[in-house]
């Protein structure tokens, strides 16, 4: 019989990448942690987690992880078949989100879990390629993000698209593009970027303007947030999302100084076999999808490279 309390602690090393900060966040000293987790170690013969910085789980100590989070959520489900009308117990789900979304429609998914189910949203930020990976690992149990994978063992619903567009303040299009966005003003105009490999930066430039990765001054944020306070600032111009400057631009303190724009298609995957709140669960996020995002095109560039490397 495995001892919750060690399930428990493997968990919060697991998500918080260490013991000192796991012991914090379960009032125990690390000591104690350590010591669970050895008693756990040993019931599996085998070590659970590797003791780097930051911690991670071995294959088998996900397996466990994985474990962990379907079983209290299938608790839950007990707990409400039972009619259970005791204190309020809040449970965890565990989600792989890329940054753009959660800048933008995704923002409003935990409140909706809160409020319909009582969920407390354990949000993973990854870039936007990757967040497949992480649900395959078992350190979610559902992931948004760009990759359609067929995968063994899971199901994919597409969720809509998100579109990208360049916006400036008035002040930068004045003094950079007093002529209109050319591929001469483009190469002096500063832009913001993720970092060196913002594939979507530098697909936008290439596809449109036959500009090539590096060949502009460029200021690096990777911040899905801080791409629109730069833009408003008047230090460069951006490619953002289109739910994140909608306002901005609606009310002229941001400007579309192009009408080229780029696209990327978002798609939520979840296990096919896991409690049954992942149902409802699944639900509430494709309404907030349909409530925000672009209906899906065919994709123009379907060999075209990943999108923003780093947190996208």
């Amino acid at each position: 019989m495995l001892d919750s309390r060690c399930l428990e602690a493997l968990a919060a090393v697991i998500r918080l990448g260490s013991f000192e900060r796991a012991a914090e966040d379960l009032g125990l000293t690390q000591s104690a942690v350590s010591q669970r987790i050895k008693r756990l170690e040993s019931q599996f013969g085998e070590p659970l987690l590797v003791r780097s910085k930051p911690v991670v789980a071995t294959a088998a100590g996900d397996r466990v992880f994985q474990y962990i989070l379907n079983a209290r959520l299938m608790e839950r489900d007990l707990r409400v078949d039972a009619g259970d009308g005791g204190p309020e117990q809040f449970e965890r789900i565990r989600i792989a989100v890329n940054a753009d979304s959660l800048a933008t429609w995704f923002a409003d998914v935990p409140a909706r879990l809160f409020r319909r189910f009582g969920l407390l949203s354990d949000l993973v930020l990854d870039d936007e390629t990757r967040t497949l990976d992480t649900l395959k690992s078992g350190h979610v149990l559902l992931s948004v993000g760009t990759r359609a994978d067929a995968v063994q063992g899971l199901k994919s619903y597409r969720l809509g698209a998100l579109t990208y567009f360049p916006v400036a303040s008035p002040e930068f299009v004045a003094r950079f593009f007093p002529d209109g966005v050319t591929v001469a003003a483009l190469k002096r105009a500063p832009a913001v970027i993720y970092g060196r490999h913002d594939e979507l930066h530098h697909l936008f430039l290439e596809k449109h303007y036959r500009i090539g990765p590096g060949d502009f001054p460029h200021h690096v944020l990777p911040s899905s947030e801080g791409f629109v306070v730069a833009a408003r600032q008047g230090i460069a111009y951006a490619l953002c999302a289109e739910p994140q400057v909608r306002a901005p631009v609606a009310e002229g303190a941001l400007l579309r100084i192009s009408p080229h724009e780029v696209s990327r298609r978002l798609v939520l995957h979840r296990r096919e076999r896991g409690p049954a709140i992942l149902d409802a669960v699944v639900a509430e996020i494709r309404a907030a999808a349909r409530e925000a995002l672009s209906p899906h095109a065919p994709d123009p560039h379907p060999e075209a490279p990943p999108g923003r490397a780093g947190f996208g």
